[in-house]
């Protein structure tokens, strides 16, 4: 019996431990994350990262994105907008608010990305800025839902990829040279912010035993394009760690004019108000952080509720694919920006030596 009874004692013990931590873990993140959402001041980023510095948006058309230009042009920067013919409209209201402020626009459809000389005109506007290239924003996103996955159009899949891979991985390597020249030459900060989605929340308590990460039906290549940025971010952040800010953003439901259909989405936020999070956290957080308070809160309550996580991701999931499949019927194929739809292998022929016709494969991505 004594036996018995130590053995109870001491499995006992070993649950009171795990639960004291669990539960010290859970006040720690609790008071960092009021910290850092209610009482994080915003940094002064022009004396932060210099006077005449450019920050660079992509999708700064409408939504997050045309937002971020505007409060950074009320910030005192000159602004480069990669977009669509959209951004004019943004870069008129710029220029006639803060009439300061230099402003470049460089017409783009990302979908495009795959093409081998998308980036040229980019590269040759950045080496005109030089040593003033100051902050790069990977915003661009293509949300594209579908109830059912394999009755979509396939033209989404490579319009997904293109957009929320290629256009983050290509620029983020264009601008890291300018940033490490700035820190060498002017000992200038530079920062690097990252928008792409949650993918995972921590598990504690009833959750211990769930799968962590946060993956909504409908919207397979998108959620797998927001992985990869996630991933991508964080990877060059701990590669880069210390020699420019880095802020890989993590958001859930953030309500923009094409975004209306979350409105009854949990913890929603506008994206006037999530902009201005973010802006506050520029410089003062390193990694990644969702920006805004209820995100971050939804990514631990789904421990007290594991059983509601499927339910709910799969109502955001068909939420968003109706919404789409709602106003995005067809794909318009006649469109000059649509990518054709093309084997990544092509077959070509090819004269050999005797005039023959012979067929090669030219394995190169299209």
């Amino acid at each position: 019996m004594k036996i018995r009874s130590r053995n109870i004692s001491t499995v006992e013990s070993i649950l009171l431990v795990i639960m004291v931590f669990q539960i010290s873990l859970i006040i720690d993140k609790t008071i960092g994350g009021i910290r850092k959402y209610f009482f994080t001041q915003e940094l002064n980023l022009i004396e932060r990262y210099g006077n005449n510095s450019w920050v660079v948006i992509t999708g700064a058309s409408s939504g997050q994105g045309k937002e971020m230009a505007i409060q950074f042009a009320k910030r005192g920067f000159n602004l480069l907008m990669i977009g669509s013919k959209r951004t004019d409209e943004t870069e008129h209201i710029i220029n006639t608010t803060f009439p300061t402020v230099k402003t470049k626009v460089i017409h783009k459809d990302f979908r495009q990305a795959f093409n081998t000389d998308f980036f040229d005109d980019i590269q040759a506007t950045f080496d005109s800025i030089g040593i003033d290239l100051a902050v790069l924003i990977n915003n661009v996103g293509h949300r594209v839902g579908w109830n059912p996955y394999h009755e979509m159009n396939p033209h989404y899949i490579k319009d997904v990829i293109a957009t929320g891979t290629i256009v983050q991985s290509r620029l983020t390597q264009m601008v890291i040279p300018f940033f490490l020249q700035r820190k060498r030459d002017l000992k200038k900060k530079s920062a690097l912010i990252n928008i792409t989605a949650q993918c995972m929340h921590p598990n504690f308590l009833f959750g211990i035993t769930m799968d962590n990460e946060i993956s909504v039906p409908y919207l397979s290549v998108y959620e797998a394009a927001n992985a990869y940025g996630f991933y991508h971010g964080n990877s060059i952040y701990n590669e880069y760690k210390g020699q420019f800010d880095i802020l890989n953003v993590t958001p859930g439901a953030v309500i923009t004019q094409n975004t209306n259909c979350l409105t009854d989405t949990m913890f929603n936020v506008s994206s006037d108000v999530f902009v201005k999070q973010i802006i506050k956290l520029v410089g003062n957080v390193q990694g990644h952080s969702c920006a805004y308070w209820g995100h971050a809160l939804s990514n631990y309550l789904i421990n007290l509720a594991p059983m509601m996580k499927d339910g709910m991701l799969n109502k955001v999931g068909d939420t968003i694919s109706t919404d789409y499949m709602k106003n995005n019927p067809t794909y318009n194929t006649k469109d000059k920006y649509s990518i054709p739809l093309t084997p990544l292998i092509q077959v070509t022929e090819k004269k050999g030596k005797k005039g023959k016709r012979r067929k090669e494969r030219d394995n190169k991505i299209v």
